[in-house]
C-alpha cells in the first residue's frame, strides 16, 4: 500500500532458518512496514523497519525477531541504547526539521526526492536519490527541497491556531538584568523577576539607541535567535521571522510580498555562533547519545525528525501531553515552538545551567524563588573579623593543665541526619547559602588600606594565665616530649619584638602571661614531635639561645591547636608579627638567611598562614615560599655535600658528646626542615592546583635519620641509640633522589633512617609527576583536532606507568608497619588525581562562574561515562575509608582539604550520572533505570551495590573495569548512600570530618569549620538527590 503522500510502499524481507537449517524467509511479520504519523498537522511519517536491543544481536530461536515484534507494538524511543534501529522518515515537501545532534554514527540514504542537509556552521549540501550522508555526531537539520503546490498551505496549517484561541504575546525585549542572567522576562517595567528581587530593571543602552525610543515605551520584537512575529496580510495571518544584526536592530529573515511566503534559502539558516548562543540561552545540553537523530531539550531526548516531535514517555517515566495542536511543545511546563520552518525557544525560558544541573527544580518553587549563583567550591577560607573584646580571657579557668590528658575514650558524635526536605525550605536554603558565599575566594579583592593590624586585629589583651587540656585540639595518643621552661627575659623579648614591629598599629593592654606562653609552646612541641615530618628538635630547646622570632612563631603555631577562639585569634595576630619580624631580620643582616632558627621561624608562619582558613593570610603565605626555597638553594641545603657525618665514639667526654649531639641536631634539623619545605610545597600545589616550586630531582640531600635518634632526650641516649641502630656493614649514605628512584633502598638501610618520613616524601615525589601529567593532559585535551595522536598515545603510556608506580608503592606501604594513614591517604589521593582533572571538577561545580561551567560540562559528562572516572571514584572512596582511621584531631590542614577534594569528586560524579540517567533516559553503567535509582533508599538491599569506601577488591574491580554495580559510600550508621544521592554524600563527608574532633566543646579549627560549612551548603544545594 502506498503512503498518503504518494510514495511507493517499502517492503522489508527478513530471513531465518527452518528446522533443517536451510535459509528461508520469515513470515513472523508482514512484509510491508506500517507508517506512523508523528504529528497530524506536520505530515511526517516514521517507519520502523527493524530494531535490535543489543549488539551483537542474539539471533538464536529468532529472539531478535520477537524483540522487533515487541517494538512494533510499543515503539521505542529514537535510540535504543546498545542496539540498532532501521527507520525511514517521510517528510512533506518544503519542510525543515529542527537542528539536532546525536553522538552516534548514522547512515542516511535518500530514497525519493531531493533533500538538503544543513549544518550548524551554515554549510549545506543537496542530496538526490541514492545519495548517502554519514552523520558523525554533528549538529544538523534536514530540508525537503521537493517542489509542491501545497507548500504555502502546509506552512499556514502548521502555524494555525485553534478557533477562538488567544495568541500568545511575545515579550518585546528583555531587560538588562534578565539578559545577563539568561532568564525569562516580560513586558512590564519593572519586570516580574526584577520586582521579586527588588533590583533595578533597565533596558540596555545599545537597545535604547538602536530602537530610538525611551525604555518606558512599548518595546519592539525581541532580537532572539529565531522567532515568529504575527501580522495581518490580506486579511489572513502570516508569519515573519526576525533576526538581530550586529547593530542590535531587528530585520526580517524572509520577505513577504502579496501574501506569498517565499521558501527560506540556505543562506538564511543561522550561523554556528547564532546556534551556540541559542543553545546557551535555551539550556540545550549539547551532544547526546541516540541512534538516528535525537535532540535533547532540558536534558530529555526528543525525536525531532522533520516537523514532528515525540517523547517516548514509557522510557523516561514522564507524564502529560507534550504536543498540542499548534505545534507548541511543553517541556517541564515551558513552551518550545517547533515549526516546519524552524523552531523558537520561547522567551529563553529553560532553567539556567546551575538550576538545571546542580539544583533540579522543586515543586512549589515558583516565581518568587530567588535566582542565585552557586557557591565557590574552591573557597575554604573566610574573612578575619574580630573585635578587641574577643581577647577577653576572663572565661578561662585560672588553674589549667599544660599537658594533654590521657585518652578518655572515643565519644560518638551526633552526626547530621538526612532528614526529609520540603521544596520551600530547600529553595530558601539555597538562596541563603548563595548569598553567604558569593564567589568570594577566586574573585576576592583585598580592601583598601587593609594590613596586618587592620581594625579588629589591632589589639592584644589577654587577662588570664592558662588554657586547660580540654581546650586543646590535640590527639590523646600524642606523647609529651619536653616541657618548655620560659623565663621572664624571654617574655620581655617577645613584648619588645611585638612593639618594634607593630609600632603604633597594635595596642597591648595585656600581653599573654608567662604560663600561657609556656602552654602554647608545649602544645606546639608535642604536635611537632608526633608529626611524621617533625623539624624542630625539642630535646635541645633552650629559650636562652632561641631566637625571639622563633619563640613567637611557636606561640602562634601552638595557638592553632586551641579550640578557644580568643586564643587562636591572638595566635593569628602574633603570626603577622612573626612574618614582619623575620623579614626585618633578613633585611638587617643577610647572614641570617643561613641560620636554622630564622628559616624555621619563616616556615612556621608560612604553615600557619596557608592553612589558617582566612583569605588574606592564605594569599600572602602562598606568595612567600619562593624566598625560602631560594635561601636553601644558595646555601646548598639541597646537596649531599652540605651535610657531614657526626659519629659518637666511646672515648668522647661528656662535653664532647654534648657538643656532637647538638651539632648533629642542628644538621638533622636543617635536613628535616628542607624535607618539610618540599612537602609543604607539594601540599600547597596539590590543594590549590598550582605548579610546585620544587621537584623530586632537586632533593639530593641525605635521607633523614631514624626517629629514635631524632627524639633521643639527651646526648647519652642519642649515642646509645646510634650504636644500637648501626649496621655491621654500614652502606654508603643514600640521597633522597636515589631513594625516589629505588624505594627498596630502605630494606638495606634497616632502622637507621626515618622510614615514614622517607615514604611520605616519596609520595609527594610521585605527586610532582602526576602534576606534570595533568598539565600535558590538559594541553592535549583536543588532540583529535590538533592532529597529535602520537602525543596522546604517549600520554596514555605515561599515565599507565605512573599508575603502576603508585599502585606498587601503595602495596609496599601496606606491607610496612610504619605506613601511617597520612601516607596511605596521600597515595590514594594521587591515584585519584591521576584519573580526574580537579580543575574541571571545580570549574563545573561553580568555581569560575556559570559560563565557564557550561564550557566544561561536555568534558565532565564525557569523563563520567569513562572507565577513568570509575577509577577516580574508587580511589576517592579509598580516601574516605582511610580518613575514618585518622587519629583524633589529625584530619586537618592538608588532609582535611584532600578529603574535601575526594568528596567533591564523588559529588560531581554522582550528580552528573544521576542527571544523565534521570533526564536522558540512557542508563548509566549501574544497570538500573533512573526510576529505580531514585527509589532506592539507604537501607534497601540491592544486588549490585558497590561500596567504594570499603576494602572489597573484587567489588571495586567489577565496578572499575566493567562498570557493574551502583557505587556508594557508608554513612555513620553503616547504611548505603548511593553517589547519586548528592546530599547524602555531602552529609556523610561532613560527619566524617566532624567526628575526627569528638571532644571539642568550643568548636573546630577555622579551616575545618569552613570545610564542614561548605559541605553542608553544597549538600543543601543538591536538593533531594
Amino acid at each position: 500500500m502506498a503512503s498518503s503522500t504518494g510514495l511507493p510502499a517499502i517492503n522489508r524481507l527478513i530471513t531465518t532458518h527452518n528446522a533443517e537449517g536451510k535459509a528461508v524467509f520469515s513470515d513472523a511479520v508482514d512484509a510491508e512496514t506500517p507508517l506512523n504519523a508523528i504529528d497530524k498537522k506536520s505530515g511526517v511519517l516514521f517507519g520502523l523497519h527493524y530494531a535490535s536491543e543489543q549488539f551483537p544481536v542474539q539471533m538464536n530461536d529468532d529472539k531478535d525477531i520477537q524483540v522487533y515484534k515487541q517494538y512494533m507494538q510499543k515503539p521505542p524511543g529514537i535510540v535504543i541504547g546498545g542496539g540498532t534501529v532501521l527507520r525511514t522518515v517521510d517528510m512533506p515537501p518544503g519542510s525543515l526539521s529542527p537542528m539536532h545532534r546525536t553522538v552516534s554514527l548514522d547512515y542516511g540514504i535518500v530514497l525519493e526526492g531531493d533533500v538538503e542537509i544543513v549544518l550548524d556552521s551554515g554549510e549545506t549540501r543537496a542530496m538526490k536519490q541514492g545519495d548517502i550522508a554519514i552523520q558523525r555526531g554533528t549538529n544538523h537539520a534536514w530540508r525537503n527541497l521537493s517542489d509542491s503546490n501545497d507548500l504555502l498551505n502546509r506552512h499556514r496549517t502548521s502555524h494555525a491556531k485553534s478557533a477562538g484561541e488567544t495568541l500568545r504575546k511575545r515579550t518585546g525585549r528583555a531587560c538588562e538584568a534578565c539578559i545577563k542572567s539568561k532568564t525569562k522576562c516580560d513586558e512590564a517595567r519593572p519586570c516580574k523577576r526584577c520586582k521579586t528581587r527588588d533590583q533595578s530593571c533597565e533596558e540596555t543602552e545599545r537597545r535604547r539607541h538602536s530602537l530610538g525610543r525611551p525604555p518606558s515605551q512599548q518595546p519592539s520584537p525581541p532580537p532572539i535567535y529565531r522567532g515568529h512575529e504575527q501580522h495581518t496580510l490580506g486579511g489572513h495571518e502570516a508569519q515573519q521571522d526576525y533576526q538581530q544584526d550586529r547593530t542590535g536592530s531587528t530585520r526580517p529573515l524572509n520577505d513577504t510580498q502579496s501574501g506569498h511566503v517565499q521558501p527560506k534559502t540556505p543562506n538564511s539558516f543561522p550561523t554556528s555562533r547564532q546556534l551556540d548562543d541559542a543553545l546557551l540561552l535555551s539550556g540545550l545540553s549539547g551532544s547526546l547519545v541516540d541512534g538516528v537523530g535525537t535532540t535533547q531539550l532540558d536534558g530529555m531526548p526528543i525525536d525531532s525528525q522533520a516537523n514532528g516531535f515525540m517523547l517516548d514517555e514509557s522510557n523516561f517515566g514522564l507524564s502529560g501531553s507534550l504536543v498540542d495542536g499548534t505545534g507548541t511543545t511543553q517541556l517541564n511546563g515551558m513552551p518550545v515552538n517547533l515549526q516546519a520552518d524552524g523552531f523558537t525557544l520561547e522567551q529563553s525560558s529553560f532553567p539556567d545551567f546551575f538550576e538545571h544541573i546542580m539544583m533540579p527544580p522543586q515543586p512549589g518553587a515558583g516565581i518568587h524563588s530567588h535566582m542565585t549563583m552557586p557557591v565557590d567550591v574552591s573557597n575554604f577560607t573566610q574573612d578575619l573579623t574580630f573585635d578587641s573584646c574577643d581577647f577577653d580571657f576572663s572565661s578561662f579557668l585560672a588553674s589549667g593543665l599544660t599537658r594533654p590528658s590521657t585518652s578518655q575514650g572515643y565519644h560518638d558524635v551526633v552526626e547530621p541526619t538526612l532528614a526529609a526536605e520540603t521544596p520551600q525550605s530547600d529553595a530558601q536554603l539555597r538562596s541563603e547559602a548563595f548569598e553567604r558565599s558569593p564567589w568570594s575566594w577566586n574573585h576576592w579583592i583585598p580592601e583598601r588600606n587593609s594590613h596586618a593590624f587592620s581594625s579588629g586585629q589591632d589589639e592584644i589583651n589577654v587577662l588570664q594565665d592558662r588554657v586547660t587540656a580540654t581546650d586543646q585540639l590535640t590527639s590523646p595518643e600524642s606523647t609529651h616530649s619536653v616541657h618548655c621552661a620560659l623565663d621572664q627575659a624571654a617574655r620581655d623579648g617577645m613584648i619588645r619584638t611585638v612593639t618594634q614591629i607593630a609600632h603604633q598599629r597594635l595596642a597591648m593592654p595585656s600581653f599573654p602571661s608567662l604560663e600561657l606562653l609556656e602552654d602554647l609552646i608545649d602544645v606546639f612541641l608535642i604536635q611537632d614531635s608526633n608529626a611524621i615530618d617533625s623539624y624542630v628538635h625539642a630535646a635541645t630547646f633552650d629559650c636562652k639561645t632561641m631566637r625571639t622570632e622563633l619563640l613567637l612563631a611557636m606561640v602562634a603555631a601552638g595557638a592553632r591547636y586551641i579550640a578557644l577562639a580568643p586564643v587562636w585569634k591572638m595566635g593569628l595576630v602574633i603570626q603577622e608579627v612573626v612574618r614582619l619580624a623575620v623579614a626585618d631580620v633578613f633585611e638587617r643582616d643577610n647572614s641570617t638567611t643561613r641560620e636554622l632558627q630564622a628559616t624555621q621561624a619563616m616556615l612556621l608562619w608560612l604553615d600557619i598562614g596557608v592553612f589558617s582558613g582566612f583569605r588574606r593570610k592564605t594569599e600572602i603565605a602562598l606568595s612567600f615560599l619562593q624566598p625560602l626555597v631560594t635561601m636553601f638553594s644558595w646555601s646548598h641545603s639541597f646537596e649531599r655535600s652540605r651535610y657531614k657525618e657526626v659519629v659518637p665514639t666511646a672515648g668522647d667526654t661528656d662535653d664532647m658528646l654534648e657538643g656532637k649531639w647538638k651539632a648533629w641536631a642542628e644538621q638533622e634539623g636543617l635536613k628535616r626542615l628542607v624535607i618539610h619545605t618540599f612537602l609543604h610545597d607539594s601540599r600547597v600545589a596539590i590543594i590549590n592546583l598550582k605548579n610546585p616550586l620544587l621537584s623530586a630531582a632537586q632533593m639530593r640531600l641525605p635521607l633523614p635519620a631514624s626517629r629514635e635518634l631524632w627524639l633521643a632526650p639527651n646526648a647519652h641516649a642519642w649515642a646509645n641509640t646510634y650504636h644500637k641502630l648501626k649496621l655491621p656493614f654500614q652502606p654508603e649514605s643514600a640521597s633522597m633522589t636515589e631513594f625516589f628512584g629505588n624505594n627498596r633502598l630502605l630494606e638495606q638501610l634497616g632502622d637507621t633512617v626515618d622510614k615514614p618520613l622517607c615514604m611520605l616524601a616519596a609520595c609527594h615525589g610521585l605527586g610532582h609527576e602526576v602534576w606534570v601529567f595533568r598539565q600535558h593532559a590538559r594541553l592535549l585535551s583536543d588532540w583529535q583536532n590538533q592532529g597529535r595522536r602520537d602525543r596522546f598515545l604517549s600520554l596514555q603510556t605515561q599515565q599507565r606507568d605512573l599508575y603502576d608506580d603508585l599502585s606498587t608503592f601503595s602495596v609496599y606501604c601496606e606491607l610496612e608497619n610504619d605506613a601511617s594513614p597520612e601516607i596511605m591517604l596521600t597515595v590514594e589521593l594521587l591515584m585519584m588525581n591521576l584519573h580526574v582533572d580537579l580543575e574541571d571538577v571545580q570549574t563545573f561545580s561553580g568555581k569560575s562562574g556559570e559560563e565557564e561551567a557550561r564550557r566544561v560540562f561536555p568534558r565532565i559528562r564525557a569523563w563520567t561515562d569513562s572507565g577513568e572516572a570509575r577509577t577516580a571514584v574508587r580511589h576517592a572512596g579509598a580516601v574516605f575509608r582511610i580518613a575514618r582511621t585518622f587519629e583524633q584531631t589529625r584530619l586537618r590542614d592538608f588532609y582535611a582539604l584532600a578529603f574535601y577534594q575526594a568528596t567533591l569528586t564523588l559529588w560531581v560524579y554522582g550528580m552528573v550520572t544521576n542527571n544523565t540517567a534521570r533526564k536522558s533516559g540512557v542508563q548509566t553503567p549501574l544497570h538500573m533505570t533512573p526510576r529505580m535509582a531514585n527509589n532506592i533508599t539507604y537501607g534497601s538491599a540491592y544486588a549490585h551495590r558497590t561500596l567504594v569506601d570499603a576494602n572489597d577488591e573484587r567489588s571495586a574491580k567489577s565496578f572499575t573495569l566493567l562498570g557493574q554495580g551502583q557505587p556508594g559510600i557508608q554513612d555513620h550508621r553503616s547504611a548505603f548512600v548511593p553517589l547519586t544521592h548528592s546530599k547524602g554524600v555531602m552529609s556523610t563527608a561532613e560527619a566524617v570530618l566532624k567526628s575526627n574532633f569528638p571532644q571539642s566543646s568550643h568548636g573546630l579549627p577555622p579551616l575545618v569549620e569552613n570545610l564542614a560549612n561548605l559541605m553542608s551548603e553544597l549538600g543543601k544545594l543538591s536538593g533531594k538527590d
